[in-house]
Order: C-alpha cells, then sequence, then structure tokens
C-alpha cells in the first residue's frame, strides 16, 4: 500500500547506470524501478535522485528493502 507520509532518505545508497542516447544519458536506478531521461549527463544524475526521492515517499520503502536481498552476478554466454 502506498505512504504519502514523509521517510527520511538520507544515507541510503543506491546505483544510477547512465547510458548515451541521440537525445543525451538514460538514467536508471538499479534498485527501484526508476528511468529518467536528461540532455546532459549532470541534468540526468538530478533528475534520477528526485525521482527515486519521490518513489520513496509515495511507494515507502518495501521495494527498497527487496532489493537489497537481490543476488547480482555476473556471467558468460557464447555462440553455439
Amino acid at each position: 500500500m502506498a505512504s504519502l507520509t514523509k521517510i527520511q532518505t538520507s544515507g541510503l545508497k543506491f546505483t544510477g547506470k547512465f547510458t548515451p542516447c541521440e537525445e543525451g544519458y538514460l538514467g536508471e536506478c538499479l534498485e527501484i524501478d526508476a528511468v529518467v531521461q536528461g540532455k546532459t549527463l549532470e541534468e540526468t544524475r538530478r533528475l534520477l535522485q528526485e525521482t527515486v526521492k519521490f518513489h520513496l515517499e509515495v511507494f515507502g520503502l518495501e521495494e527498497f528493502i527487496q532489493s537489497q536481498k537481490a543476488v547480482y552476478e555476473t556471467f558468460e554466454v557464447s555462440n553455439g
């Protein structure tokens, strides 16, 4: 259930992935479902931070807490 109460977001760490595109940059937060687009890398960073903060204020910490339990691995794929 969505929580509209303000939560304390200082100190929480998130991972941003920034990919160049024709229009500038796409920014993704790997811990929660947040994607933004900006004209510059700096703008995209700012937009992603604002979006993550808003997401947490609206939906709470549940998705972030679940992401902390995720397992990330590197793997190879071969042709054949």
